[in-house]
């Protein structure tokens, strides 16, 4: 009981709540129960007070009437009393209603502790020591301890703090932050709800435009949400989403990739009708909005886009083809980037698409996938029969990097490095960076004709 004083917020609160264990030390039980009712009663009004700062309506409504009140009208003051748990439970949301009851009980107790029985033998109600500690521990353990629950205006600060540049995009952070009893610790239930609808609002039916850090930071949000209020977060996407993607004009509806990037598994709430619409959408789309809305990334998270991005890539052009998966490289286009990288028709799309297709996703190629990566290069004829990309002035650095990258992975890196370097030279082509690593590693010898630049004589 010494630990449970030291954690009630309110100092009044926690002085009557201190004669309430003072009187069940000394077995005054009868007077514990009274003091415990009224410490429930003062912080109940002292809560009802502070969410009133806070402009909480339900709670300015009630402090205006306890404001009413007169000093000589014990009536109005009885009145208020009685109805104290009601406003705690049902307007103000401070106790659930089971913990509603279990206070009720002790107000009832309180009451034929406090006033005559008036019973035939002239007995007084005597409570047994075990009630009087249970309603001191339900009291500071539903009540007491708890700061008060925010409503209508934490809602509008939390969601304009989650619009601000210095809320985390990272979901950790977001949770430490919203999880703190000052933000989403003890809210309401509507309160949290009201929020999670405000930030998928934002997402689907504000006209105004959605950075990519600004959607970190909402889907962080709702992270946390989900963490906090699993229940909630739920029922307001399962009510809420599927209605306002199907109400979302094409450019608001674009905002469902990204979006997946970071909540994928929210793909199972999207209704039939919104996937045939997505569907349209992505065959729509240019190289340039496939880029910008990072529709290719889905590839690595979701078998039903990938199954569409695959049909939109492969009637684009080569060089749209290249731009869209550039934006997000992945091993399911690993295929069709050698492909692309072979036929290279330019010096510039050579080296473009061997760093931006091949060299990001090169830790995962075999054996065979090297083997074609080679063939390619060797056998490019570009557009006028000139080899693009053996020719292309910084491939050597494209060679080098897959070089190290692919070191670990194929089992034959050493003869499949030693037959390309043979079949290279033997065209004439010689490139640095790459040979010093095959003679680093010993895949190739040294020149014989190379000999170490003599110290200058004078």
């Amino acid at each position: 009981m010494d630990e449970l004083i030291q954690n009630v917020r309110n100092v009044h609160a926690k002085n009557y709540l201190n004669e309430a264990i003072a009187a069940y030390r000394t077995g005054a039980y009868r007077a514990s129960l009274i003091a415990t009712w009224i410490a429930v009663c003062v912080d109940i009004i002292e809560k009802l007070r502070e969410l009133s700062l806070s402009e909480d309506p339900a709670a300015k409504k009630w402090e205006q009437q306890l404001d009413k009140i007169q000093p000589n009208d014990p009536r109005a003051m009885l009145d208020f009393e009685r109805n104290l748990l009601n406003i705690a439970c049902d307007e103000l949301q401070l106790i659930s209603t089971i913990e509603k009851s279990h206070l009720e009980r002790l107000k009832d107790d309180r009451n034929i502790c406090a006033h005559p029985t008036f019973s035939d033998d002239g007995s007084q109600f005597s409570p047994p020591a075990e009630l009087a500690l249970a309603y001191i521990v339900q009291s500071a353990n539903y009540l007491l301890v708890h700061p008060p629950v925010k409503g209508k205006v934490i809602v509008k600060r939390l969601y304009e703090l989650i619009n601000e540049s210095s809320f985390p995009e990272g979901e950790e952070k977001a949770f430490t932050l919203l999880s703190s009893e000052n933000n989403l610790g003890r809210v309401k239930d509507s309160g949290v709800r009201n929020l999670a609808i405000l930030i998928l609002k934002r997402i689907f039916r504000d006209e105004t435009g959605v950075s990519q850090e600004l959607l970190n930071r909402l889907s962080a949000s709702l992270s946390a949400i989900q963490r906090l209020y699993p229940e909630i977060y739920e029922e307001v996407i399962s009510n809420k989403l599927a209605g306002m993607l199907s109400e979302a004009n094409d450019t608001r509806l674009k905002r469902i990739f990204p979006f997946l990037n970071l909540r994928n598994e929210l793909w199972s709430k999207v209704e039939y009708a919104e996937r045939v619409r997505i569907e349209g959408i992505i065959h729509a789309m240019g190289s340039e909005e496939i880029s910008k809305y990072q529709v290719t990334r889905l590839v690595e998270i979701n078998a039903d886009i990938r199954k569409q991005v695959f049909e939109k890539i492969d009637r684009l052009n080569d060089v749209e083809k290249a731009k869209a998966i550039a934006a997000s490289p992945s091993v399911f286009f690993k295929d069709r980037s050698i492909h692309l990288f072979s036929e290279s028709l330019s010096f510039n799309s050579a080296e473009f698409r061997g760093n931006q297709l091949l060299l990001p996703i090169s830790s995962t190629f075999n054996d065979k996938d090297l083997e074609s990566i080679f063939n390619g290069a060797i056998d490019n004829t570009g557009s006028h029969g000139i080899n693009q990309v053996l020719n292309a002035g910084a491939i050597g650095a494209f060679f080098s990097g897959l070089y190290t990258e692919t070191k670990a992975a194929p089992l034959n890196h050493r003869a499949l490095w030693e037959n390309f370097w043979e079949r290279v030279s033997e065209k004439g082509f010689s490139y640095n960076a790459l040979r010093e690593k095959l003679i680093e590693d010993q895949y190739i010898a040294p020149n014989e004709d190379e000999e170490d630049d003599d110290e200058i004589p004078f």
